[in-house]
């Protein structure tokens, strides 16, 4: 037997040794699908079955891609020279480099991130004088990228558009088209879009790909959109030799255009296609599974699987009944505390469904003195031209800073190159000084006396703003300081697009200063820097190993921790509201929280709360997926106080919940005492179709406009307008 094929698990074995035809491989939670898929790969070129210019791997991130292109090189003994294992994009980028000339682009065209597009979106807007209260660019840029990600191009969106907004929307992307055009550019969108287009309806072209890739590979299928499965469906040839790599259960990305049918129909879309499932699970201990399963089997889309690990049961999932976010978190970080004795932070994670729910556990993890990182949800800060602001900023209130001087001591660019700096450090470090310091005493040093010019308005600029910092508000003292830099035109002058977007993060920057100062009375530079540094300097933490991690549940997938810890669990907050009322992004929600618990390798921790502020709302009702865990699998830890907890009922599985005691609001508008024609009106007992039975607490409204206020049993209350609501009386 080839070495490839040794030390794998019977489906595995199958899945590597089963080179032709399609292929669909269902890989449950750290079943070691990129193992499978590396080995595959190294596999059909160790048997000579095709040359590495004829293998195709796609993932979704450089990550993971670079990661397989190592994989594949060790399993070989050696780099392997022409094998393409990239992501979407990177091949794509690559293909319309070789073939751009059939479009009527140049090879050289730019790629448009998506600030640029935002921007081009704007200038769109704009230019056809339509309203931006009404048209906002970053809602239109959307709406751009969900027609090209379902190949509906621009033309074709004008035919079938209808109405004022949709016919204007039709516009700019028209207009947002034949600009991105004109600046040789496409987004990340046209990248996808551009490919399938030329190799569908370029006969010649299409040929060419089919033919050249005799074997196709693709990670996390169930991520794909529809324009990535049609770039897979043009570049399969006769052979139909494809295999996708992936899970059901994981398909969390519905919300940016992941469609899970891709990975539901495969049998369907290729006919003859082979399914082997990878169930063995390598990380995570048996209850976690369990409880994994046990939610996970409420989906209706998915393919029937059973994952099952030899790491033994291990320990319950530990549910924590707290009364507030404020206390979630207090209790989140004492229970970090005791773990740390058998658990080090950097194996811990706190996930959560939304970025502002960081804010009680920094609060709490800064007063315990606990080391932590944000992961995600800070990229404004760590943007080019905001780095060289704050690096500015912060060398005016600490000379001494060395890093910030090096950034910024020739941008805008005075003409003092790499050499100059390296003898600045140089003689810094000699005579035990600043670089900063150095550059103030240029004269002295012959090495520096020829650039003694060019340092000379920079350090003056420097003092002059170290002599106002104490006595110029903020916000005021950073404008001034961009003006003195001609910054603005400085960034115009790159590009019209991309200058554009960075002098307004540049703004931006100056109105959050701004907010800063009006809401501290004794605002100064330093503290204000002081502030936004718990949130951007995020450079330092790579010096420490001992840390816990904050992030979303989407941004965990592909992670893995000794103990998780899931937070937020309520009704409306997670699931989200808005997947109530939707049976299919429930299932995605549910999937969320599946993702979340198979990142944990041996300890879960949930907390749901009794009282939950949200939008002026009260959610006091545990999530349905604490109720979908087999009690047998839960530890349950009270620490509420003064909250009565009803008892479980045996048998249901259903956890007990708070009840709210919020008073419904004062009615505004018109207000009817009496019922309305339709039998609906205060005091009447309802049946809504996804919140269950409540009370009617107050009506506004009248005709199609009527608003009802009902309070649900364990949910709280709810405005629905009634004629969309599907209400029935019951009492």
């Amino acid at each position: 037997m080839s070495r490839l094929l040794e030390n794998l698990n019977e489906a595995q074995l199958e899945a590597v040794a089963t080179t032709e035809g399609p292929l669909l491989v269902v890989a449950g939670a750290w079943s070691f699908k990129t193992k499978i898929l590396t080995r595959r790969l190294a596999h059909i070129l160790s048997e000579r079955l095709a040359e590495p210019y004829q293998l195709l791997a796609v993932t979704f991130t450089n990550k993971a891609a670079g990661e397989m292109n190592d994989r594949v090189a060790s399993e070989l003994g050696g780099t392997v020279n022409a094998l393409s294992i990239s992501t979407f994009h990177s091949f794509c980028a690559r293909f319309l480099r070789r073939e751009a000339e059939h479009l009527g682009y140049d090879s050289g065209f730019t790629i448009f991130d998506e600030d640029d597009s935002v921007t081009l979106a704007k200038n769109c807007i704009a230019e056809l004088g339509l309203a931006g209260s009404q048209f906002k660019p970053k809602p239109q840029r959307r709406k751009i990228s969900e027609a090209k990600n379902k190949m509906i191009g621009a033309e074709q969106f004008s035919k079938s558009a209808s109405g004022y907004f949709e016919t204007s929307t039709a516009k700019i992307y028209e207009l947002y088209q034949r600009r991105i055009r004109e600046c040789n550019a496409m987004d990340f969108d046209d990248l996808l879009f551009n490919t399938v287009e030329l190799l569908r309806d370029n006969q010649e072209i299409g040929e060419k790909y089919r033919s050249r890739f005799k074997y196709i590979m693709v990670d996390e299928y169930q991520d794909t959109n529809h324009v990535q499965y049609l770039l897979l469906k043009s570049l399969v040839g006769e052979h139909q030799n494809i295999c996708v790599v992936g899970d059901e259960d994981q398909s969390i990305y519905g919300w940016r255009g992941a469609d899970i049918r891709n990975i539901l129909d495969f049998e369907k879309d290729f006919s003859g296609a082979k399914v082997i499932k990878l169930e063995r699970n390598y990380r995570s201990t048996g209850t976690i599974l369990k409880a994994a399963s046990a939610v996970i089997s409420n989906n209706m889309a998915r393919k029937e699987k059973t994952l099952w690990t030899e790491s033994g049961d291990g320990d319950k999932l530990v549910l924590m009944l707290v009364n507030s976010a404020e206390d979630e978190a207090a209790q989140v970080v004492g229970r970090i505390g005791t773990e740390q004795a058998t658990t080090a932070l950097k194996d811990t994670v706190i996930l959560y469904r939304t970025n502002a729910q960081s804010r009680p556990f920094e609060e709490q993890l800064r007063r315990a003195n606990v080391p932590y990182q944000i992961v995600g949800g800070i990229s404004f800060y760590q943007r080019r031209e905001i780095k060289d602001l704050m690096a500015y900023l912060k060398l005016i209130v600490n000379p001494a800073d060395d890093i910030s001087f090096q950034r910024i001591v020739n941008y805008p660019l005075r003409g003092i190159g790499k050499k100059s700096i390296d003898d600045i450090l140089t003689l810094a470090h000699r005579d035990n000084i600043s670089s900063y310091q150095a550059a103030l005493k240029a004269g002295d040093y012959a090495e520096l006396k020829g650039k003694q010019k060019r340092l000379q308005p920079f350090v003056e600029l420097i003092e002059k703003y170290r002599e106002k910092r104490e006595t110029a508000p903020i916000d005021i003292l950073t404008q001034d300081l961009v003006a003195d830099l001609k910054l603005i035109e400085a960034l115009r002058s790159e590009d019209e697009i991309v200058g554009q977007t960075r002098i307004e993060n540049i703004e931006s920057f100056i109105e959050g200063a701004a907010a800063y100062a009006r809401s501290n009375a004794d605002a100064h530079l330093d503290t204000y820097l002081a502030e936004i540094s718990l949130f951007t300097d995020l450079d330092s933490y790579a010096e420490i190993e001992d840390k816990i991690t904050l992030m979303t549940l989407h941004t965990a997938k592909g992670l893995e921790y000794e103990t998780v810890f899931i937070v937020g669990l309520e009704e409306g907050l997670f699931p989200m509201g808005r997947a109530l009322a939707d049976p299919m992004e429930l299932e995605e929600e549910r999937r969320l929280f599946y993702v979340g618990v198979t990142r944990a390798k041996k300890k879960i921790f949930l907390s749901t709360a009794a009282i939950r502020h949200r939008f002026g709302e009260v959610v006091s009702m545990p999530s349905r997926f604490i109720a979908e865990i087999p009690d047998e699998l839960l530890e349950k830890v009270n620490y509420r106080s003064g909250v009565h907890i009803e008892p479980t009922r045996a048998g249901t599985g259903r956890l007990p919940y708070a009840r709210s005691s919020r008073p419904a609001s004062a009615p505004k508008g018109v207000h009817y005492e009496y019922e309305t024609e339709d039998g609906v009106g205060e005091g009447r007992i309802v049946e809504h179709p996804t919140f269950g039975r409540g009370k009617i607490v107050a009506v506004e409204g009248f005709g199609e406009s009527l608003r009802l206020d009902i309070m649900f049993s364990g949910i709280g209350l709810k405005k629905i307008m009634a004629k969309y609501a599907k209400l029935k009386i019951v009492g």
